[in-house]
């Protein structure tokens, strides 16, 4: 590999992350993924805490991208919901580094306890206020719980990736998460 630069490490500390438990992992892993010497590799990283951090901020901008990406592409918030939904569907089927810090986020979060680390509650928080301008604009039932198809879409959502993450399927994430949300919307409005 050469000297070593942060992409190339994080992109190989993030292959290792995203099939193994962050715990598992140590930097003695890393350096022999890479081809390197472990000292090389702490100039780099000088911890897997500092490796796990750096994949997470990855993980977290690229889904706040997704979600601005949705914003700036349309205006109905039924439409931005879905494509919010694709975009990560995307982002886990391309990115690796996005994949590990998935993991990171749902299966480690107790090292690191200086980050709120909560892809339910984020995910809650984008789809309600998507739900809510909908229900007022009147592209839903009156009669829609917001709060419960809320719970219903982000809790599909993580159970496609679950799904995804078990048969290792990640080519398949951006259909996947795309019909999770059509079908509890095509459901609410059938009511």
């Amino acid at each position: 590999m050469g000297e070593p630069d942060v992409v190339s490490l994080l992109t190989i500390a993030a292959n290792r992350l995203a099939s193994i438990r962050y715990s598992e992992a140590t930097l003695d892993d890393i350096a022999s993924d890479a081809g390197l010497a472990v000292d090389d590799v702490l100039q780099v990283f000088p911890s897997m805490h500092m490796i796990g951090a750096r994949i997470l901020d990855h993980e977290r901008l690229s889904m706040k991208r997704a979600q601005r990406n949705a914003f700036a592409e349309a205006e109905d918030p039924l439409t931005r919901l879905v494509l919010a939904f694709r975009a990560v569907g995307e982002n886990l089927a391309n990115d690796i580094i996005v994949r590990a810090g998935v993991r990171i986020a749902s299966e480690s979060r107790e090292f690191f306890p200086e980050r709120r680390l909560d892809p339910f509650k984020t995910w809650e928080g984008f789809a309600t206020t998507q739900m809510t301008d909908a229900l007022a604009s009147g592209a839903l039932p009156a009669d829609v719980d917001v709060s419960k198809a809320v719970r219903t879409i982000v809790t599909k959502g993580m159970e496609a990736k679950d799904l995804l993450a078990a048969r290792d399927a990640w080519d398949e994430a951006p259909e996947l998460f795309e019909r999770t949300v059509t079908d509890v919307l095509a459901s609410l409005a059938s009511k």
